[in-house]
């Protein structure tokens, strides 16, 4: 497939991109001249980069026969950007650019990466059906442009899946998030402060989320729509964190617990339904939480 992809240089872009590569898929992938490639050392030669602050970057693709579009770029995902309403609203002026593109490249199908912020806070699991009530800006504006997707491509005839996506988890995650911080101090000897950590999340792993993409990928059916993707289970930060230093076989007295409160308006608990997703591609394998942690665990321990 010839597959146009954005985000291709963030955490579960440049995964996306390494997986479609080794499946033998021809990756073109939108940059800026700001984009750090740091995440992309292992195929960054493979990619055909558009660098969108060219003036003719589109000239590279204008002819090329659009499979999939995978978009993944959003900027403000960290905590003290996800109100800033310029960078949100920003993020849908460049979705909704890129996919007006994919559609004039007579794209075949958009995948687009959405989040569980688009529900809100709750209190159980949550399904697709639920009414989403985002409680900060980022969450308002993936839903809006969830809305304009839905809307373009289906006057446009196009098959369209919105990737809920709750916590994924892996390999190569940007330093400043929760299990690198942790991890890596650990790993030089250093305590860390935490909240007492009864916050219970639900978290994939990435090679999971990576195969729950390819089905998506490979349906020739037209089952457009939402989904979430998601592990369907929760689990509480203090009991990942306990078992992340059991992991690296370092004393859990460095994880000091309850010497920072909450955020405001902390949502406690987030966990999603995968039954409609496993209701139209099938029963899914999930690895265990002992196995992601062993893994993430002694990735860190190697680049030591």
């Amino acid at each position: 497939m010839n597959i146009l992809l954005t985000g291709a240089t963030g955490f579960i872009g440049s995964h996306i991109a390494d997986y479609l590569l080794k499946s033998n898929h021809a990756v073109y992938a939108t940059c800026r001249h700001t984009s750090d490639f740091g995440k992309c050392t292992t195929f960054i030669d493979k990619v055909i980069w558009l660098n969108q602050d060219t003036d003719n970057w589109q000239q590279n693709i204008e002819y090329v026969e659009l499979d999939l579009l995978i978009h993944t770029a959003w900027a403000g995902v960290s905590a003290s950007q996800r109100d800033d309403w310029d960078i949100q609203l920003s993020n849908f002026q460049f979705s909704r650019k890129i996919i007006e593109f994919s559609l004039q490249l007579n794209v075949k199908k958009i995948i687009c990466l959405g989040s569980q912020a688009e529900y809100g806070q709750f209190e159980y699991k949550v399904a697709e059906d639920q009414v989403p009530y985002p409680k900060d800006a980022y969450g308002v504006v993936k839903l809006m442009t969830l809305y304009y997707l839905r809307n373009i491509a289906d006057k446009n005839i196009v098959n369209w899946y919105w990737l809920r996506v709750f916590s994924i988890i892996g390999q190569n995650e940007n330093d400043s998030w929760l299990l690198p911080q942790v991890i890596n101090k650990l790993l030089s000897g250093n305590e860390i402060e935490l909240t007492e950590g009864k916050q219970c999340y639900d978290y994939l792993f990435i090679d999971d989320f990576l195969n729950r993409l390819n089905l998506v990928i490979e349906e020739q059916k037209n089952l457009s729509g939402v989904y979430n993707v998601c592990s369907g289970r929760s689990v509480e930060i203090r009991e990942l964190l306990l078992l992340v230093a059991d992991k690296l076989k370092i004393s859990n007295t460095k994880l000091l617990f309850g010497k920072i409160p909450y955020r405001e308006n902390q949502n406690m608990y987030i966990i999603g339904s995968t039954d409609k997703f496993e209701n139209c591609f099938g029963k899914l394998i999930y690895e265990t939480l002992d196995e992601t942690v062993s893994k993430i665990s002694n990735y860190y321990q190697n680049k030591l």
